[in-house]
């Protein structure tokens, strides 16, 4: 990344400096394009990232994670662990009101696990909360509610007992499903909870504009919020409206530089070359170690269907060419699929010099090819095409995978670069053969990252019951984390090749927005010049 880096930091200096002699205001207005459309804003079911951007928005769990990755406080203020890290107290912030005027009280944080560990409830992402002490009990139907590990001390103190020993416990409850849900409006809520505006109270930065503020209207979709009066930080908040948009023109996201130097939009996630042509017009950089670049392959699609296919391609790979073409001399290998992140016990998830990805062994080409084109009825590897951004590193990086497996396998495999959208919506519907992908963490912890190849997960990078069962049982150890990553590896699915940067880039206009390395976007500190 240094190849642009002197010019985004001069660039950043230059913003900073012309935000310090002002011209940038509170209680302006800011919009964001959503990716997909809202499945439901109730933070224990959503599944969809577009649900969780505006989730995120209207509610706030125990903790955030800021954007440099570290755990900060949220709905609490403060929180001590006992010496073993299996006991954690949180205290709420006193201030802490619901939108209705209510306060938020440690309940609504007991209540909202309760229901996640319902499995009437439905919650996509329930396996983290299995750390707590009876969870994974509790939600196999092997013991009551009564033994969960979690209670309310008193009105503002939440303790949780967890299973084992884990440092890093307070990063999960950033997460949606660990969200507060007010029990009484819940229930009042008749099954409607989390469908409309008027089934919704929020105690997060932003609330609804009026009852009608989630608009579900074909053509005209969209969720607009404003700063929310009741929320404990509300004077931090500077943003006065921010509108989530689900229905748009396709040039805001087609022409995303065009639309952030125009202010059309205030952020997007940009490819490094668009970020570089975007601070060029005067945008804003925020740079994430949030990404693994690497292959990825399809397990549904044609010849890779078969894990023998997968693991020939892979270990035909000239790593040392492919890490060479990287224009960014300064790039760093990756040591496995966590990016730099994670975090384990407080450090890098690979601190203990662990590597885990497959190293090249061309012995396959007489042990493994010749029984697979048997089966396959074939004399040459079939072709496979790998679709890559249309860039010219990734390009270069593309074209060095054809360079080892044309000369090894004797056959003709293609490259297809593709523009950001195009790129995007092939791999979201699964229309590819193999990809050059850049893996996001979703979070720090480990479990964010492996739950990317859950079947459920969107987009489906793997659909394996098999995985499926392991992610579930998993048991929070450091052990169970390497074994997930040993299967993926033996299963071929993603060759980890780069540790690697997300690029958000703000309007010339905008300021104050950030992005974090669990997908979210905060938008209460943005000003705006008018």
């Amino acid at each position: 990344m240094n190849r642009i880096f002197s010019l985004l930091l001069s660039l950043f200096l230059v913003a900073s400096l012309c935000a310090c002699s002002g011209g940038y205001q509170a209680g302006m207005e800011f919009s964001y394009p959503l990716p997909q459309n809202i499945d439901t804003l109730d933070p224990q079911i959503a599944s969809r990232h577009a649900s969780s951007l505006v989730i995120c928005s209207i509610f706030e769990g125990l903790c955030r994670i800021d954007p440099e990755g570290n755990v900060v406080p949220g709905a609490a203020s403060k929180w001590e662990a006992n010496d073993t890290y299996t006991r954690f107290t949180f205290h709420l912030d006193k201030n802490a009101r619901w939108s209705d005027g209510s306060p938020v009280t440690a309940d609504d944080f007991l209540f909202a696990i309760q229901r996640t560990l319902r499995p009437e409830t439905a919650t996509p992402s329930v396996d983290d909360l299995f750390i707590i002490q009876g969870a994974r009990a509790i939600y196999n139907g092997q013991a009551d509610e009564s033994m969960l590990g979690v209670y309310a001390e008193d009105e503002h103190t939440l303790v949780v007992q967890l299973e084992r020993s884990y440092a890093d416990f307070p990063a999960l409850t950033a997460g949606t499903h660990y969200m507060p849900c007010s029990r009484a409006f819940f229930e009042a809520s008749a099954g409607h909870y989390g469908l409309s505006s008027e089934y919704l109270i929020t105690n997060g930065p932003f609330t609804f504009s009026s009852a009608y503020a989630w608009n579900t209207d074909y053509g005209s979709r969209k969720v607009e919020l404003v700063a929310s009066d009741t929320y404990h930080r509300a004077k931090q908040v500077t943003a006065g409206k921010l509108t989530y948009l689900i229905d748009y023109e396709e040039s805001l996201t087609q022409d995303p530089v065009n639309s952030l130097a125009s202010g059309a939009i205030d952020i997007a996630s940009l490819t490094e070359t668009a970020a570089e042509q975007a601070a060029q017009l005067g945008c804003g950089i925020q740079m994430m170690d949030d990404s693994v670049t690497g292959l990825l392959f399809n397990p549904e699609a044609g010849v890779l269907k078969h894990v023998e296919a997968r693991e020939i391609f892979v270990k035909t790979i000239d790593r040392q060419d492919l890490l060479d073409r990287r224009m960014d001399k300064n790039a760093a290998e990756a040591l496995g699929i966590m990016a730099d992140c994670v975090r384990w016990g407080g450090q890098a998830y690979y601190a203990d010099g662990a590597t885990l990805f497959t190293h090249q062994d061309d012995s396959v080409l007489q042990d493994k090819l010749p029984s697979l084109l048997a089966r396959l009825k074939e004399s040459h590897m079939p072709a496979i095409t790998v679709i890559c951004p249309n860039d010219e590193e990734s390009i270069n990086i593309a074209n060095g995978l054809l360079v080892s497996w044309n000369s090894k396998l004797s056959t003709a495999f293609n490259i297809e670069p593709l523009d950001d959208a195009a790129y995007n919506e092939r791999i979201a519907s699964g229309d590819y053969e193999a990809a050059l992908y850049s893996l996001r963490a979703g979070g720090t912890t480990p479990y964010q990252v492996l739950k990317a190849f859950e079947s459920s997960s969107s987009p489906t990078l793997l659909k394996s019951e098999e995985y499926d069962g392991l992610l579930h049982s998993l048991n929070f150890e450091l052990a169970s984390y390497r074994n997930l990553e040993t299967y993926l590896q033996e299963h071929y699915i993603f060759y980890p090749l780069f540790s690697d940067k997300t690029f958000y880039v703000t309007s010339p206009n905008s300021q104050g927005i950030t992005a974090s390395p669990d997908l979210t976007i905060d938008f209460s500190a943005a000003k705006k010049k008018d």
